[in-house]
């Protein structure tokens, strides 16, 4: 999975916890500031994306992310790779 597939991954977890469609989630927006998400919400992309990507990463980890970027980026550096069949 390359970074635009978890991208779009992700702002397909946002849409589901917050009811924004996919395509009206800027790629760069804040998460606090431009979509105006709540602790608990954060919350619970952080641990949906954990669940959604298998990373295995505290909730503390998971509280920090302020952007799409920045999950993407996170994603990336601790995703275990595939195994081939």
């Amino acid at each position: 999975m390359n970074a635009e597939e978890i991208r779009k991954k992700i702002k397909e977890i946002i849409s589901n916890v917050t009811g924004i469609p996919a395509s009206e989630i800027d790629d760069g927006a804040s998460y606090r500031e431009d979509l105006d998400l709540d602790s608990l919400s954060l919350l619970e992309i952080g641990v949906d994306v954990d669940y959604e990507f298998k990373l295995g990463l505290p909730e503390e980890d998971l509280q920090t992310l302020q952007t799409i970027p920045e999950t993407v980026q996170l994603v990336l550096q601790h995703k275990v790779p595939a195994v081939p069949a």
